[in-house]
């Protein structure tokens, strides 16, 4: 308990300092691939190579978040981003076996970043359930959404996209209604990729960082995964990670090197159209024939997301003063 406490203190006292510096930045409500790499780059150890391994770790809890047949799988949930005491599934923070089969500077780095990412008291916790200072409380039907950053922002882009008539035609298309949790899923994800324009605009290397931690992260990442994990999963873990692994390489070059916000918005809307239709297969829908629609969708509200973040960046800093 004392190893397990000193870590947490540790990386929730470095969680507080750069939230602030993250904050200042107007980047405050953003919590995709580019916010996570830009809190590891902030903290922990300053070493190339250490801090490589701690900006691949803190986004590596996501390895498994586009296989959709594991959504409702808490076990796994628990073991990557923790489940908080405000869930009815919660608390858990089995993560931190990552943490505790840790061995060597680079496993302890990597392991450093991931414990950081969680989900019960670090940089998801913030970002889905406790945002600090906290928003005003949600009105119907949102009344039920955790007061987190992102949530906060995803709540906000549903109403817009509500008043648009965006969901109407969506569910037209699908000949169904679409419910309110899968409607918070998607503004959720847009509301996280449009963040990642934010902290371009805060470190214009970001990209570049996140597509080196992929490159130099240590090959013996996948197999302290193994050891932390049940052995249910072990057989997942390897075609797994080199997935993620070479998505966050892609990510990183396409952040890095787009040549305009808007060339980054096109293409991140174009992936997240091809989320938007696997998800929906996982859950019965076949959206396949309504790529565009779905791009054209996820384009309006990465637009609409943007300026949205910078005004409640603005909000919250009122409110901390």
């Amino acid at each position: 308990m004392a190893k397990e406490g000193t870590v947490k203190k540790k990386i929730s006292l470095a969680l507080g300092v750069i939230a602030a510096l993250v904050f200042v930045s107007s980047a405050a409500y953003s919590w995709n691939y580019a916010t996570h790499a830009y809190i590891a780059d902030k903290i922990g150890r300053f070493l190339p190579l250490i801090k490589a391994n701690q900006i691949y770790g803190i986004m590596a809890p996501d390895i498994f978040n586009l296989d959709f047949t594991l959504l409702t799988d808490n076990v796994l949930r628990g073991y990557t981003h923790g489940i908080p005491k405000e869930d009815p599934s919660g608390p858990n923070q089995n993560f931190m076996s990552v943490w505790f089969k840790a061995i060597g500077p680079l496993q302890r780095a990597a392991a450093f970043g991931y414990v950081a990412h969680n989900d019960a008291w670090a940089c998801d916790y913030i970002a889905h359930w406790k945002a600090i200072p906290p928003p005003p409380a949600f009105p119907p039907p949102y009344q039920d959404q955790p007061p987190g950053y992102i949530i906060a922002l995803a709540v906000q882009l549903d109403k817009v996209m509500e008043a648009q008539g965006v969901w109407a035609q969506i569910g037209a298309l699908l000949n169904v209604t679409l419910p309110m949790s899968d409607r918070i899923n998607f503004t959720h994800n847009i509301v996280e990729f449009a963040g990642d324009i934010l902290i371009k605009r805060a470190d214009p290397l970001i990209g570049k960082k996140v597509f080196e931690s992929a490159l130099l992260r240590t090959p013996e990442f996948p197999d302290l995964l193994k050891l932390a994990f049940p052995a249910y999963y072990t057989g997942m873990i390897d075609d797994a990670e080199k997935a993620f692994r070479q998505q966050i390489q892609d990510y990183g070059l396409l952040l890095w090197n787009a040549p305009s916000e808007a060339f980054f918005i096109d293409a991140v809307s174009d992936q997240l159209a091809t989320f938007a239709i696997q998800y929906l297969l996982a859950k019965g829908l076949d959206a396949s024939g309504f790529h565009l629609q779905l791009y054209s969708m996820a384009q309006g509200a990465m637009y609409a997301s943007v300026p949205m973040m910078g005004v409640m960046a603005f909000w919250s800093a009122r409110q901390a003063l």
